[in-house]
């Protein structure tokens, strides 16, 4: 039997955007120890993404009159994840919406799962300092320079000394010295020629949204674009292209294949990298979960 799907809301742009200002970091604070909101200061557009042209090539984003190519964190896509978005996407024409064409949100009732929302996919433009392809890790670390992380005692850690002292992984054992980036962080280049400032059109939330419109409906699809006159937080995870991706059924299948060479490569340490995820419910919105059990301080 179908599930049935019941109309809520609509959120206009503007609610929406209230709403997204009001998002958290899940493991990130300022000196005090305050939850740090990731788009409090930052401009929202409305923006296109084209599918690619060629075969492994990247989908492009318009935005301007600018065409730019679209990056991901997460180069992996779950069929059960694209079902679901199939039947909301299925709904949504019952009332005269289309998923690529969202302007602002949609609140849903799922029978006997409960309310979710439903937007445009985000897409934030970060720019990275790049030398010799290598992203310029000291200049990076200036991003940082007002959070903070804790560990298992509560301790705050300044992210931007680059090393972290004294860290506490549960209540007994501590890192006296902890590198705050990932080990493979200095290895990623994206091409020896580039040098200085380049923008990354980096997915936020919805890649599974866009990939459904562009390889089922073979659609653009409009995105929120989150651009800053500050450099933003870095992202939690490298950005890499778009295609070629890892198509598996669901997350669970990735067990079944223990040698996967091709996923997200995390920007911190394997202590604090899922620390710069954010926290959707912090601003109302019910629209994607923290898949593993990892505890965050």
């Amino acid at each position: 039997m179908a599930p049935k799907l019941t109309l809520k809301k609509i959120i206009n742009i503007k609610n929406l955007e209230k709403k997204l200002r009001k998002i958290i970091f899940r493991g990130l604070y300022d000196s005090r120890g305050q939850n740090i909101h990731p788009y409090e200061n930052v401009d929202f557009h409305i923006a296109k993404v084209y599918p690619p042209k060629t075969i492994g090539s990247c989908p492009e984003i318009e935005h301007n009159n600018t065409i730019e190519h679209l990056f991901t964190p997460q180069p992996t896509i779950y069929q059960n994840q694209l079902e679901i978005i199939e039947i909301v996407d299925n709904f949504l024409k019952t009332q005269e919406l289309e998923i690529n064409e969202l302007k602002g949100a949609v609140e849903y009732s799922w029978e006997n799962k409960g309310n979710f929302h439903m937007l445009p996919p985000i897409v934030e433009k970060h720019t990275y300092n790049l030398k010799n392809g290598f992203i310029d890790l000291d200049k990076l670390i200036k991003c940082f320079s007002m959070s903070y992380v804790k560990d298992a005692k509560n301790n705050l850690h300044r992210l931007s000394t680059r090393y972290l002292k004294s860290f506490f992984v549960d209540e007994i054992s501590k890192i006296d010295y902890l590198d705050i980036f990932n080990s493979n962080a200095s290895l990623i280049n994206y091409g020896l020629k580039y040098n200085g400032k380049h923008n990354f059109y980096i997915v936020c939330d919805g890649a599974h949204r866009i990939d459904y419109a562009l390889e089922k409906l073979n659609k653009p699809i409009s995105v929120i674009l989150v651009e800053s006159k500050k450099d933003l937080i870095p992202y939690y995870a490298f950005p890499v292209t778009f295609r070629p991706s890892i198509r598996l059924s669901s997350k669970q299948s990735e067990k079944m294949y223990p040698r996967l060479e091709r996923d997200k490569i995390h920007l911190l340490n394997d202590f604090i990298n899922k620390n710069l995820h954010y926290d959707w419910s912090a601003g109302g919105l019910n629209v994607s979960k923290l898949r593993s059990n990892k505890e965050i301080y």
